[in-house]
């Protein structure tokens, strides 16, 4: 309970006491006071209190989903321009497990979006060869994607570029 609401509290309390040992004291004591006369004060403590704490009710607001698009953020952009360049000094081996894999997620979800398969389904049919070309209708986007990459570090950050391009332009 809050302090207000105590303080009203033991003021009406205090009333009520010194109210009944008054009229004690003011009648005989043969004659008992009627119940009505003792539960009067009561019903109007009870309702003092009921409009001390109606008049603090708050009414809960309406709690609505907060809703954010998808931002790129600064340290997103700087983590995959880390790995862009680490791929461009690291070995194949880095670059298709890493960076590859990460594109090869990008174009299975959108080909899911685009088509409506399951994405997981839609990465396993992705990866065998022979499914993988006629999904996509692609045959280029398919062996930049799933081919080994190649050894040198300019020509493998071309190929990240041609398949970004490629994922970005690929239509249903």
């Amino acid at each position: 309970m809050k302090r207000k609401t105590l303080r009203v509290l033991v003021l009406a309390s205090g009333i009520y006491l010194s109210l009944v040992f008054l009229f004690q004291g003011l009648t005989p004591e043969a004659l008992s006071p009627p119940v009505s006369i003792l539960a009067f004060p009561l019903v109007i403590f009870a309702v003092l209190l009921a409009m001390d704490l109606s008049g603090r009710a708050t009414h809960p607001s309406e709690i609505r989903a907060k809703e954010s698009p998808r931002r790129l953020r600064a340290r997103d952009v700087a983590y995959l321009t880390r790995q862009v360049e680490v791929a461009a000094k690291a070995s194949p081996a880095y670059f298709e497990t890493i960076l590859l894999n990460r594109l090869r997620d990008l174009l299975a979800e959108k080909v899911s979006l685009e088509t409506g398969l399951e994405k997981e389904s839609l990465k396993e049919a992705l990866a065998d060869q022979k499914l993988g070309p006629r999904l996509l209708g692609e045959q280029e986007t398919y062996a930049l994607l799933y081919y080994p990459p190649p050894r040198s570090a300019e020509a493998r950050l071309e190929t990240l570029r041609r398949a970004i391009d490629r994922i970005e332009r690929w239509k249903a």
